[in-house]
């Protein structure tokens, strides 16, 4: 899966953008606030239909225009995809071949793209909901219909939750119970099958990474093996949190409250991890999600690496590099400056320079 060619017209400060990328390696560097994590927000745009900074459409469009537009060339699997985004106040336009999507599902798979940016960091530490976020845009990128089940189960809790708020009747409320408990094992059998195939991948990247110094593992708050088994665990225990749920107005039970727990050397990163293990655990898990993709599909994702070189050290980013040189798929690195490379990584790079929201083509210094 390679991306040919982007262009770009107001979004943000990026306005007249047309490029041509290499079909390996892309260094795109600059000042800070150039536009760079814009060029790479504007790339990710077109494989997931929003922004991973959680913008708004109405944020995404230069301030002196009305509406902002995005397309791209894709080659997936050795078929020629054009992929375009407009957006404007009100929303956005999304169109695959020329013809509009009217659902976003279906314009997803287009352009497989796995994401590494530094604030992602604080989801190792942070609430279960930024782990949640990660291992379910990984589920995601596997499959579209993912993300019909994650939004129908929010909708039902959403009712739930409201029903609950007013006090409503167990009559009212029992059949969007049995909606949860049915969507809701559902996205968790979903969970439990994608983790089962990419942890062995995860530990594999981490030991590499390391240089086979720590080991990685990765825990999930509900593993049942089949999905009868999840159906059955959860419905037991919607009737345990009966009286509390009642008490509080609120859904107690189901996969918007699990969590992961990561690990490293059998110890949990959010209690005793240093920043380089963070840092090499989410990488990592980013290397593992690639693997699992082409595996699945027998091409690369597209990656997207936001300011790498300030989060790991020589050892860690040569550990990294490597797994890199060992693979076939395109890569989009931003930095600061033209950043350290491997020799065979800088040989065969194309490098741009961003600069006020103008991209150019430039020449790699020497290391």
């Amino acid at each position: 899966m390679i991306l040919n060619n982007l262009k770009i017209n107001c979004y943000r400060n990026l306005t007249g953008v047309d490029i041509a990328w290499d079909k390996h390696f892309n260094v795109i560097y600059g000042y800070n606030a150039q536009g760079k994590t814009n060029l790479l927000e504007a790339i990710y745009l077109l494989g997931h239909l929003k922004s991973f900074r959680g913008s708004r459409g109405q944020e995404l469009i230069n301030h002196t225009a009305e509406t902002a537009w995005v397309g791209g060339v894709v080659n997936k699997g050795g078929v020629i995809h054009r992929l375009e985004i407009g957006l404007h106040k009100n929303g956005r336009n999304p169109k695959v071949d020329g013809k509009t999507v009217q659902k976003l599902s279906h314009f997803l798979g287009y352009m497989r793209i796995v994401l590494f940016t530094p604030e992602e960091l604080s989801n190792i530490k942070g609430f279960p909901a930024g782990r949640r976020a990660l291992l379910d845009r990984a589920i995601l990128q596997t499959d579209p219909a993912y993300l019909d089940r994650v939004q129908e189960y929010d909708r039902i809790l959403r009712q739930r939750n409201q029903l609950l708020k007013q006090q409503a009747c167990e009559a009212e409320t029992a059949p969007w119970t049995q909606a949860l408990i049915r969507t809701g094992s559902r996205i968790r059998y979903d969970r439990n099958i994608y983790l089962k195939r990419f942890l062995p991948l995860l530990c594999r990247v981490y030991k590499k990474i390391t240089g086979s110094t720590e080991s990685a593992g990765l825990n999930y708050s509900i593993e049942k093996n089949s999905l009868e088994e999840l159906t059955v665990h959860l419905a037991d225990t919607f009737v345990r949190l009966a009286s509390r749920e009642k008490k509080m107005g609120l859904s107690l039970a189901g996969p918007h409250r699990d969590d992961l727990d990561f690990l490293v050397d059998g110890r949990s990163l959010r209690s005793f991890g240093s920043q380089g293990q963070q840092r090499s655990f989410l990488l990592a898990f980013k290397a593992a999600q690639v693997m699992d993709l082409e595996e699945l599909h027998q091409e690369p994702p597209v990656l997207l690496l936001d300011d790498l070189a300030s989060e790991l050290d020589s050892r860690r980013q040569e550990g990294f590099f490597n797994f890199l040189l060992n693979r076939r798929g395109q890569v989009f690195l931003t930095s600061a400056q033209q950043p350290f490379l491997a020799d065979q990584v800088r040989q065969s790079a194309s490098f741009f320079k961003v600069d006020q929201g103008l991209v150019t083509a430039t020449t790699p210094e020497r290391g």
